[in-house]
């Protein structure tokens, strides 16, 4: 009787909110009549031309904000050997990743505020801005310069898929979000590629200057073309600035965004430049996990918060976050250690590591459009996620049984079935928030499912890189002394490999094959985590519902 009761109350909460619809200005409708859009254009917010025109620049913003979060990997020696700071060259990759992770979050709650378009435009504004102060002479202006490109990068990619969601009825949106997906694959896998060829030819400082018009074109096609229709949620609150700004949860958001600052700076520098046995560890643990459960208190107690944590009441809504959550650790985990494997136990050069990923891509992408079209022609997503829950835990399977003489085949195909399940699980798992919960709450739910996915990759590969060295470390300290018998060698052989893996290129013959052995448990334990995270992906899609999806953006 307890369990029917529990099942009923959940039930009574969905309910309950898709009975609902909450306008941006905290005005509730038991009708949704009120706020249906004259629909002129079959079920879609803006013309068909003017929505592909729109599209595109929004498929262009996203592949901006992939490549510019990837631009700098081939660059961070050059840069700062250019300025003499070799001991800065992590923040010139983490600035970034932090202020677009951090962010992320507030942006939801700010376009229903004052618009997407609006929104969009500052995003384009700030990201060409932090462009441009990266092309001044100072390592710590440059590193300024990433951070504020990240505010704006953040924006550009989480209001790209929310204005989708203002255009294209349900039913449609996974076709859409597939080509989003691909443009973003294809910034992330170009980034490292463009910033070397053209540092090489015109220097570092082009790479970052040239996306300037870029951003500056996507603001002006998105000023003259993103004109919502009458009643859209994304055209924002009516009002006075002044009324606007006194809708924002200032506290909630200050609140959010530091704790989530000091989370992924601690699990960037954890167990490298910051000792996980440090007392200054524990101390921003401590304070983040105040400052969290202070933001937690703020919002169940304000009438205009920042994030809709009521909504994760949803089982749907938490399910598609936490599978999202899982999945994104367990993916960037992967990605990360297959390379390192290829490198430190097969001796592959970046090459050839790279060319052995680019399948990957043409997969990922024939995924995520194949998954918007098949939820197009069925207006479903459940067994889309069962089949994306078989691949990744047969391909994670695979990828583990790796070995230093696997063929040449499946070395380009070892990632593939592992990265089509994901690219599946990220369109399914979107189509499932917004589908949950009316469309009032669709950018709300949008930014948590971003939030989850940004934090996931930071938390995934940092928790992967402490079990990689803690493993490493281990296997080190027990088969080297038994090798070298002078113990001050042994200990210099062993700070070596635990320094560089190229270590193993260089050390002496008769220890190479100990080296790779030991590179090869510490990478397997690595991929073991990745696939505990998989597992609990899975498990969460289980308890994902399927909802209908709308075939008009006129919808509950």
């Amino acid at each position: 009787m307890k369990k029917v009761a529990v099942i009923e109350s959940i039930n009574g909460i969905e309910s309950d909110l898709e009975s609902q619809v909450i306008t941006p200005d905290n005005q509730v409708y038991g009708s949704t009549e009120e706020l249906n859009l004259i629909d002129k254009n079959d079920g879609y917010a803006v013309p068909r031309r003017q929505l592909y025109y729109i599209a595109f620049c929004l498929d262009i913003a996203a592949f901006l904000a992939a490549l510019d979060a990837t631009v700098v990997s081939t660059l961070l020696t050059v840069i700062a050997s250019d300025f003499g700071s070799l001991g800065s060259m992590s923040w010139l990759a983490t600035s970034y990743l932090l202020s677009c992770s951090a962010l992320q979050p507030i942006y939801g709650k700010l376009s229903d505020i004052f618009g997407r378009k609006i929104l969009l435009i500052g995003c384009c504004i700030f990201f060409a801005l932090g462009c441009g102060i990266c092309t001044i002479n100072s390592i710590n202006v440059v590193i300024f310069g990433r951070f504020i490109t990240g505010i704006g990068g953040s924006g550009l990619t989480c209001l790209s898929t929310i204005t989708l969601s203002d255009l294209v009825p349900p039913r449609d949106r996974g076709v859409y979000q597939g080509y989003l997906n691909i443009f973003f694959g294809l910034g992330t896998a170009t980034g490292g590629m463009f910033g070397g060829v053209i540092s090489d030819y015109l220097g570092w400082k082009y790479a970052f200057g040239l996306q300037i018009p870029i951003a500056i074109f996507v603001g002006i096609a998105i000023y003259f073309n993103l004109n919502l229709p009458e009643g859209s949620p994304g055209l924002g609150v009516r009002g006075h600035i002044r009324h606007k700004l006194s809708k924002i949860d200032f506290l909630g958001s200050f609140l959010l965004v530091s704790s989530l600052l000091i989370i992924l700076t601690v699990a960037s520098l954890a167990g490298n430049t910051l000792k996980l046995t440090s007392k200054t560890f524990a101390f921003l643990c401590i304070l983040a996990l105040v400052l969290f459960s202070c933001f937690i208190h703020v919002e169940k107690n304000t009438s205009q918060p920042i994030i809709p944590i009521d909504l994760m009441r949803i089982r749907t809504v938490s399910a598609s976050a936490l599978t999202n959550w899982f999945y994104t650790m367990g993916v960037f985990t992967y990605l990360f250690y297959v390379p390192v494997y290829y490198n430190s136990v097969m001796s592959f050069s970046g090459t050839k590591i790279g060319t052995r990923l680019i399948p990957n891509f043409f997969v990922t992408s024939i995924g995520s459009v194949g998954a918007g079209y098949y939820m197009k022609r069925t207006g479903g997503y459940r067994r889309l996620v069962y089949f994306a829950a078989f691949l990744a835990i047969s391909g994670m399977l695979n990828i583990l049984t790796i070995t230093p003489d696997i063929s040449i085949p499946r070395q380009f195909l070892l990632i593939v079935p592992a990265g089509f399940s994901y690219s599946i699980i990220l369109t399914t798992t979107l189509l499932a928030l917004i589908s949950a919960v009316p469309s009032k709450f669709q950018a709300g739910i949008t930014s948590i499912s971003y939030t989850f996915r940004a934090t996931g990759s930071t938390l995934g590969v940092s928790m992967a890189s402490a079990i990689f060295h803690q493993v490493l470390q281990s296997a080190l300290n027990r088969e080297i002394p038994s090798l070298v018998n002078d113990k001050a060698l042994a200990k210099e052989v062993i700070e070596k490999a635990l320094e560089s893996t190229d270590y193993v290129n260089e050390a002496p013959e008769f220890i190479k094959t100990t080296l790779r052995e030991c590179y090869d448990c510490a990478c397997k334990g690595a991929l073991s985590y990745a696939l505990v995270c998989i597992l609990l992906g899975v498990t969460s899609s289980l308890f994902m519902k399927e909802n209908s999806l709308s075939k008009s953006i006129n919808r509950q």
